[in-house]
């Protein structure tokens, strides 16, 4: 036995932990500094005492308890010493117990104890702890008077024990959103729903970046812990709250929890949530997910209210069948139109992605009638290069999506798409695929057109580089056509092409050559006596050149390489008459700069312009010379034409003027945090601009953003406008807590509001509440007015109408204010 306060040299060089028996130990001699005696005035300064034993035959190394005065030596997880004390006295049995008080330490790799007393039984690996207890052990730390625990087992309990635990979760301050665009078809105004600024390059220095995953913490009191083994712990007659611990202005008190976080999923019984002192609700069960992963149970529910539908909630449940499928039912509720059950099913797995959701309102109140969507994405691996894709929409009427347009189903589709397609790439360079496809076509007015069905079509295409020192690329097509009330018929393509690009550092050289055959077989006319065969050969040549220049520049203060990059593109296609050819699926394409690098101005296979024309365009950009990345971009090009135009598509003018429209576009960071969008297409013939578009965002931090674009765009038959709106959005703090969020969307062509979002949201850190006043009139002659309010636990659920998805499409750059990342989680583009 020996007392730390009265321990001598004598006590030092004898004091020596037993082994196990039959285990031999060579010791290790105790160097001079080891040992710091008491001082002359008997003041406490610090007695280390070590003894590092080597077992023969063994890797691991068996100490001596550390016995010590006051200030605890700092240990890493990674230290080789299994277990250290320090306490102001110590007392202990060899082999059998060690008994440690005042101020005691206990400390091994992962894990710290602190206490007024301990008793540690080695051999059993197990402590009893009183008095003031403190355990840090795997992110997790737990206070109470009283803690008996097996160490490596993690098997235990504490009594009227504070707890705080820090686990990692996926970080969703940022979130992609799909792009959607929105018709009005009864107007015949065509509007775009989706904010110019939305989708901005990480490499052009904008802070849209943080670390995938971000700390999140759990705290409570509870009457009793239980230790369940390693990642179980069960709390009785106690509180859960993702708040700090002492800042609990939410919780969930309930008589007996389970956080199992191997699953990542609790469990609780018998709970009640707290909001700031006021009870909210009660539950006899209840399950809540730990991380961001879903599990089985009802999710929190949502619920607004709208001029269309009136009061709305909906109250998932959501099913974890296994890892790798799951399923969601969404029943909805609303007070104009009755209920509604929509489901989710989803399956993936290394050869199968699967999804199917789906919507039915048995008896819509004020339609008079059941109402129904679906949706069917499939793709299918099958093997020794075989594939099958299924991707299926229907609705049950045309105005659907105005109507009831979901949280599950949200779009905005005039041409619902239902197509099988079976695909073949026995090799790498060459693809086939075996479609059918058909579409649903919402005729909201006559401007929206039923388009052609293909019942089939098989298309091969190949690209073969160095094929007898040239490239080959080929397209083989046939498609059969079907209408209910135009011309139908059959076309069978053919395309090779061969190239010989010439490649140096400085310059790229391709000429290509080609020949387009092609042959129409015509089953119904809507003008009868026309030929019912069409065939035609069309030899191509085009010539793509491009130089790169360099030279070192300076903006702002940072050193960049400025490129100024030339290119010319010629190409030359004979006239032949294609007037009598029905057009199946060709139109007149947008020109812009991927446009007027493109042999053919039409899409699709029924129309190939003739053409002898060049195209001239230079780019510019400047690249960090520190990293490589692109910042600035500016471009500008034109098409020359050395023929009249023959070929026209129904519709269409022919061009009159030997030159194209100029196209221009710029965009970059041009100031720090600051990112700009600009193109122009200017019609020279009419002194119109047809396209025009300039956007800004500005971002100087997370969650403070604002952003303005203009628009227009003209019909490039008709040159009438098409689209000629504002959009202004944005994020901003008013306070440390309190944020400002809105969005207004006008069409100057109409003059007429579009879209008007405004709200406020309130950050406490571990909750957040947010409401949202929302106006749309771009999708119906009927405006809709829709209120959000949301009450969020941070990383535990929501109460209230979601108002996330609406802002993340409409306000570029939005991110959750209460996951603003700290310093550190923030990535660098």
């Amino acid at each position: 036995m020996f007392t730390g306060m009265q321990t001598s040299h004598a006590a030092i060089d004898t004091a020596r932990l037993p082994l196990p028996q039959g285990e031999t130990v060579a010791p290790t001699p105790l160097q001079a500094d080891d040992a710091l005696l008491l001082a002359a005035n008997d003041t406490p300064v610090r007695l280390r005492v070590e003894r590092k034993f080597n077992v023969l035959g063994k890797k691991k190394a068996a100490p001596l308890p550390v016995v010590g005065i006051k200030h605890p030596v700092d240990l890493n997880k990674d230290d080789s010493y299994p277990l250290f004390i320090v306490a102001d006295n110590i007392e202990g049995r060899a082999g059998d117990v060690t008994e440690a008080e005042g101020s005691v330490e206990l400390r091994r790799a992962g894990e710290l104890v602190f206490a007024d007393k301990l008793t540690a039984w080695p051999l059993d690996d197990e402590i009893e702890a009183s008095g003031n207890v403190r355990l840090l052990q795997d992110g997790a730390e737990i206070e109470a008077p009283y803690l008996r625990m097996k160490m490596s087992e993690q098997i235990g309990f504490a009594k009227d024990a504070d707890y705080h635990i820090v686990r990692e979760v996926k970080s969703t301050f940022y979130q992609p959103e799909q792009t959607r665009l929105r018709v009005n078809g009864r107007s015949g105004t065509s509007t775009s729903g989706a904010p110019m600024m939305l989708n901005v390059s990480n490499a052009y220095g904008l802070p849209t970046t943080v670390a995938p995953t971000r700390p999140t913490e759990g705290s409570g009191h509870a009457e009793r812990i239980d230790f369940e083994g390693e990642n179980q712990i069960r709390l009785a007659t106690a509180t859960y709250s993702t708040c700090k611990p002492g800042e609990h202005d939410w919780y969930f008190r309930a008589s007996e929890f389970h956080l199992d976080y191997d699953r990542k999923v609790g469990d609780a019984r018998n709970a009640t949530l707290w909001f700031e002192g006021v009870p909210l609700f009660y539950t006899p069960v209840a399950s809540f997910g730990l991380d961001r992963e879903g599990h089985t149970g009802f999710l929190h529910p949502h619920f607004s209210t709208s001029t269309k539908n009136g009061f709305d909630v909906n109250v998932p449940f959501y099913w974890a069948i296994a890892p790798n499928y799951d399923a969601t039912f969404y029943p909805r509720y609303m007070s104009k139109r009755g209920f509604q059950l929509g489901a989710e099913a989803r399956y993936v797995d290394e050869y199968t992605t699967h999804v199917t959701r789906g919507e039915y309102l048995p008896d819509d109140d004020e339609a008079k009638r059941s109402r129904y969507a679906l949706r069917i994405q499939h793709y299918q691996n099958l093997g020794r290069g075989f594939s099958a894709t299924v991707n299926w929409s229907e609705v049950s009427d045309k105005y659907y999506w105005e109507d009831l347009s979901s949280r599950l189903l949200q779009t905005s589709q005039v041409q619902l798409p239902q197509q099988l397609a079976l695909n073949y790439s026995p090799v790498s360079w060459l693809n086939s695929s075996l479609q059918m496809r058909h579409y649903q076509t919402l005729e909201l007015d006559s401007t929206i057109k039923r388009p052609y069905f293909l019942d089939p079509q098989f298309t091969v295409v190949g690209y073969k580089p160095d094929f007898l020192k040239t490239d080959l690329s080929l397209i083989g097509q046939y498609s059969k056509f079907t209408h209910p009330t135009q011309d139908q018929g059959s076309r069978f393509v053919f395309y090779p092409q061969l190239s010989l690009p010439i490649v140096s550092p400085a310059f790229r050289i391709t000429p290509k050559v080609g020949l387009h055959m092609s042959k129409y077989d015509i089953d119904r006319q809507e003008n009868p006596g026309e030929p019912t065969s069409f065939s035609r050969a069309i030899p191509t040549f085009t010539l793509d050149a491009t130089a790169v220049f360099e030279r070192d520049s300076n903006w702002l203060g940072s050193d960049y390489i400025q490129t100024l990059e030339p290119r010319l593109y010629y190409v030359n296609i004979p006239n032949k008459d294609q007037s009598r050819i029905p057009v199946f699926d060709s139109a007149l394409t947008d020109f812009n700069f991927a446009q007027i690098f493109a042999e053919n101005r039409y899409s699709g296979f029924d129309r190939i312009n003739d053409a002898n024309q060049l195209t001239a365009a230079v780019t510019s950009r400047l690249i960090d010379a520190k990293t490589g990345v692109e910042r600035v971009k500016a471009m500008l090009g034109q098409r020359y034409y050395f023929k009249d135009q023959q070929v026209t598509i129904p519709g269409e003018t022919a061009r009159s003027s030997s030159f194209s429209n100029l196209v221009a576009a710029v965009n970059g960071t041009v100031l720090p945090k600051t990112y700009v969008d600009v193109a122009w297409e200017y019609n020279y013939r009419d002194g119109i601009s047809e396209r025009f578009s300039a956007g800004m965002r500005y971002q100087p931090e997370l969650g403070k953003v604002l952003s303005a674009s203009y628009r227009l765009t003209r019909d490039p038959l008709t040159k009438a406008s098409t689209v000629d709106q504002i959009d202004i959005a944005g994020q901003w703090p008013l306070s440390s807590q309190w944020y400002a969020v809105g969005r207004y969307n006008y069409s100057l062509r109409d003059n007429k509001m579009l879209e008007a979002i405004a709200g406020f949201e309130y950050n406490a850190s571990c909750w957040s509440a947010r409401f949202v006043a929302q106006r749309l009139e771009a999708t119906s002659t009927t405006a809709n007015t829709s209120l959000f309010f949301q009450l969020e636990l941070s990383d535990f659920g929501s109460i209230g109408a979601n108002p996330i998805g609406l802002l993340r499409r409409t306000i570029p750059g939005y991110g959750k204010t209460n996951e603003l990342p700290t310093s550190g989680s923030l990535l660098s583009p």
